[in-house]
């Protein structure tokens, strides 16, 4: 009797530690999270302008937990992940069974970043399993390409954040505000205003739209984005550069008049833009003479100044269609007005020569008004309509001083360079009827007219 007891003791103890081992050590699989998508996003078309899905890389917070729930038992599991970065697929190991999924980040009604909301369920029944957790948010995607834009805001003061390389501002707000987009540009810092009426998941493109004329760049390019699509453009006016209704436009919006002077088309105003044609910043250096790099000077009188290196830039000074004048270029024009090929100067180029004074060659250049007496032989016959600036330490309007395109390599001893190279310039004053041609240094700065090319 006692064996007996002894042998069902020990059967029941067997039977009892291979159940207590089969509940220690449940089977265990191991789930990889590998990505985030939005269930409501479609195909893409981003040449499409409207009502599009595009392919905007969304910015998260740096840092997410996801609870992970055995549905049978009630075991909660926290797994840290990066929404940015999915590289390298997050992974942890779980006994098998049925889960819930959830993560949530929360924002206020304007952020930097997407708030979204990641809900599910999955089943682990096997040694792997990879899983792409599933999306939603109630926000919507406002952005500004930054080309030719300052700054832009929501509602005066929510700033639209930099990203894309610098070259889009962006901002996520929340479904149904209908907030105020301000955008200033860079030409004249005007602000754009339009608002905006947000519903989640769809994508507000913006960018500042120049009027298309010939040999104008049209800046439509398509932001991307995973947001439903809405592209809109600011008119801002005429603010292509090139001829349009008799008048000649800068890059700035900047109107000037032109004249016909014999077989040349000419600005009849002296140039003020503060931008090159690609729409980047003149460099603005007011106390540095001998600056060897472009660079431009607000004149107080008429207008501004630049050396030659901004006036010789690639990406262009001038207005489009339009150049720098050369050196042969302002000959044909004085030679129209009266100076004789024998009294023009080729080589040998005198400092102090003055040309066509007998021809009153600088007299028809010359504006009647805007110069201190005498103003001697002004009639602006031509219509070049000629101002003159006031030079560093001088108070009166007594000469007006224009940058040539032309490199002079003669005679540098005459003046005392620092640059290996000189440039022709054309000289008109207030007490003379001529026009000369003088040398100086590349970095000295001078009023700017256009030729058409």
């Amino acid at each position: 009797m006692k064996n007996s007891i002894y042998y069902l003791s020990l059967l029941f103890l067997l039977a009892t530690s291979c159940v207590q081992e089969n509940i220690e050590q449940p089977k265990m699989g191991l789930v990889s999270f590998s990505a985030i998508s939005f269930t409501h996003f479609g195909g893409t078309s981003p040449n499409a302008r409207v009502l599009e899905d595009s392919e905007w890389k969304h910015i998260f917070k740096e840092s997410a937990t996801l609870t992970i729930t055995h549905k049978q038992t009630g075991a909660e599991y926290s797994l840290q992940y990066n929404p940015n970065d999915f590289t390298n697929a997050y992974q942890i190991q779980l006994p098998y069974g049925e889960y819930t999924v959830f993560s949530e980040v929360t924002g206020g009604d304007f952020e930097k970043f997407l708030p979204f909301t990641i809900s599910g369920e999955f089943t682990l029944a096997e040694t792997s399993l990879d899983i792409s957790l599933q999306g939603s948010t109630d926000y919507g995607l406002v952005t500004v390409k930054k080309e030719f834009v300052l700054s832009a805001n929501l509602d005066g003061e929510h700033e639209l954040e930099i990203c894309d390389q610098g070259f889009t501002l962006y901002a996520y707000v929340k479904d149904g505000l209908t907030p105020t987009l301000t955008i200033y540009e860079n030409f004249n810092g005007q602000a754009l205003q339009k608002e905006l009426d947000i519903a989640a998941y769809n994508h507000y493109h913006f960018y500042l739209k120049l009027t298309e004329v010939q040999g104008t760049v049209n800046l439509i390019e398509l932001a991307i984005g995973p947001f439903e699509y809405h592209e809109e453009f600011f008119e801002v006016g005429y603010l292509g550069c090139g001829d349009k209704d008799g008048y000649v436009y800068d890059i700035n919006g900047n109107q000037y008049p032109v004249v016909q002077i014999g077989d040349q088309t000419w600005m009849a105003k002296d140039l003020k833009a503060t931008y090159y044609n690609n729409g980047d910043p003149i460099a603005l250096n007011p106390n540095q003479p001998n600056l060897y790099t472009p660079a431009m000077r607000v004149n107080a009188d008429n207008g501004i100044m630049y050396n030659y290196y901004a006036g010789a830039d690639p990406r262009k000074l001038c207005p489009c269609g339009y150049h720098l004048p050369s050196d042969e270029e302002w000959k044909t024009m004085e030679q129209f007005l009266g100076i004789t090929i024998s009294d023009d100067v080729n080589d040998d180029i005198n400092l102090s020569i003055t040309r066509g004074s007998e021809e009153n060659v600088g007299g028809k250049l010359k504006s009647i008004e805007g110069w201190e007496s005498p103003n001697v032989g002004a009639t602006n016959e031509s219509g070049f309509s000629a101002l003159p600036y006031k030079r560093t330490g001088e108070s009166q309007l007594t000469s007006a001083y224009y940058l040539t395109s032309t490199i002079h390599h003669d005679n540098r001893d005459e003046c005392e360079c620092e640059e290996e190279v000189e440039i022709l310039w054309r000289w008109l004053s207030n007490y003379s009827s001529g026009i000369a041609i003088e040398i100086d240094h590349p970095s000295t700065y001078g009023q700017v007219r256009c030729v058409k090319d």
